[in-house]
């Protein structure tokens, strides 16, 4: 270890309550996260609450260095790796703080599953559900924006998020809760940044406005739309998003929802992706809670999962639909499922089967996890993110899809269309072999054309997962110069010193995203 790494080190642990690791076994492990990046960090620090958070943070502030805040390193952009402190928050700071009827409050490292099995007997749940549930925290959900599967119905975290407790660049606590016009109990600091961005973005709404696309889900870029619907300024939703860039969450305050007495599921095959995405069409009127697509490579990776889904699933099918409905009465349900079936006969499914079964459904449920887990998580499978999540509007994805079956076949990959056609974000494995030279060689051009598509079908690089290094250098393309100058805007604003993530959000554009390279 250098001597400034020690230095850094001894200074750390003289104030901090909670861990400090700068082991070579340690940086080693935190240089990669569930992305082909790899950048060792100085160290990593484990707090043990907010007031460490602050030391950190005035300590790194002072001295000018990096801080990258992590969870579970779930994220398949490489938003959680860089040179600096990173923070972890999974092993002190995953407490559940307090529950009422409508919320609850939780630390950034509380796991998405354990939270939602806490509110079992209060019979509340939290509805954001990323197929990563039973690994992914809530800080790392917040900093995405994450969705999943039933974004149909319930949106994404910045749907649910009341308010937020965060540390800003300097050091400073602070709350930010929805706009009321009453700032006094706001920090100075925060103050002084709300007055800054409200004299840059409010005059410029109807650039911005014009610049964002019009789509169910979108986690590219700082989420200024909705940030400008009041003249306030909605700081929450620039926040969530924002990937650890602008400040760091130490508590947040979610919105809690009532499970449903009662579930319906759904499963057709269909020929062709002009089929399918009719069908999801034609399902929308229906008001289902999800509707999930799977290609046939998809399909093909689950293979022998269960009984059920090999009776359910037909195999041979270019794709296939899982629709599932919630509510209080099983019998309003039936009904719904009853005209879905009649509806998608327009759309001709080689098959259409109503799951009324609890185990039917969770068998459906479970293979969808478990193949995105093995295709996204799993080393030795082959896939490499890079374009995998793509979001178009919904009248729009079968020229997404055959566009980039198109751009994929011409460069030889290989590749899996699969996720949430609900809200027309669409997944994309691509299995590339870094390694191979011919592969490697393709690959920053292959982004930049898939980029271009989803723009021009009026899309968003990212609809749940973030930009991270692998969409940043596209922000500006999507969302034009000015647009992408008051992202820097705001950057500003928070982080002057850019000591938090460098290089996401905000970052060179149209540059190569093969930098750092993770070759195992």
């Amino acid at each position: 270890m250098s001597t400034a790494f020690k230095t850094v080190e001894s200074e750390l642990r003289s104030f901090l309550r909670g861990d400090c690791l700068f082991d070579s076994e340690t940086r080693e492990k935190y240089s990669v996260a569930s992305s082909w990046y790899k950048i060792q960090p100085i160290g990593v620090v484990f707090p043990k609450d907010e007031a460490d958070v602050q030391k950190v943070i005035h300590f790194c502030f002072r001295e000018n260095i990096p801080v990258i805040a992590r969870g579970a390193g779930t994220g398949l952009a490489g938003q959680a790796v860089g040179m600096g402190i990173v923070l972890d928050f999974t092993q002190h700071m995953k407490q559940i703080r307090g529950i009422s009827p409508s919320s609850v409050d939780v630390e950034p490292g509380v796991v998405l599953n354990d939270l939602n099995d806490r509110l079992v007997p209060y019979n509340r749940f939290f509805p954001v559900d990323p197929v990563s549930g039973r690994l992914c925290t809530i800080g790392g959900m917040t900093s995405t924006n994450a969705a999943g599967p039933h974004g149909v119905k319930y949106g994404s975290m910045k749907d649910h998020v009341e308010s937020l407790t965060v540390v800003l660049s300097n050091g400073d606590l602070a709350r930010i809760t929805a706009p009321s016009g009453n700032h006094k109990e706001e920090s100075p600091s925060l103050e002084n940044i709300r007055t800054r961005l409200k004299e840059t973005l409010i005059p410029n709404r109807a650039e911005i406005l014009k610049a964002f696309p019009k789509v169910a889900k979108n986690s590219s870029g700082y989420n200024l739309r909705d940030a400008i619907v009041s003249d306030e300024l909605d700081l929450r939703k620039i926040i969530v998003g924002s990937e650890g860039t602008l400040a760091i969450v130490v508590e947040a305050t979610l919105r809690l929802a009532v499970p449903p007495k009662s579930r319906i599921g759904a499963v057709a095959s269909f020929s062709s992706y002009e089929s399918a995405v009719e069908a999801t069409l034609t399902a929308l009127t229906t008001d289902p809670a999800a509707i999930e697509i799977m290609d046939h490579t998809y399909v093909s990776h689950g293979r022998g999962f269960s009984e059920v889904t090999e009776r359910l699933i037909l195999p041979d099918s270019v794709a296939v639909l899982y629709f599932e409905y919630e509510g209080e009465s099983t019998d309003e349900l039936r009904s719904k499922a009853s005209s879905l079936r009649s509806l998608v006969k327009s759309c001709n499914p080689l098959e259409f089967s109503i799951l009324e079964r609890e185990d039917e459904q969770q068998a459906l449920r479970s293979f969808r996890e478990a193949v995105s887990k093995k295709i996204n998580l799993d080393d030795s499978f082959g896939k490499s993110s890079f374009i995998e999540d793509v979001a178009v509007p919904l009248v729009n994805m079968p020229a997404y899809l055959s566009g980039l079956a198109a751009i994929l076949k011409r460069n030889g990959i290989e590749f899996s269309a699969y996720g949430h056609a609900g809200t027309g974000n669409i997944h994309c494995g691509t299995f590339v072999d870094l390694k191979n030279p011919d592969h490697f060689s393709k690959i920053d051009r292959v982004a930049s054309e898939v980029s271009d598509l989803a723009i021009s079908l009026g899309g968003t690089l990212s609809g749940e997962h973030g930009d991270g290094f692998v969409r940043t250098p596209f922000l500006e393309r999507q969302y034009g110069h000015k647009v992408y100058g008051l992202f820097k805007s705001v950057k500003e604003a928070f982080d002057p010193q850019n000591i938090f993530n460098p290089g996401k959000i905000i970052g060179p554009q149209n540059a190569t995203i093969l930098h750092d390279v993770y070759f195992d």
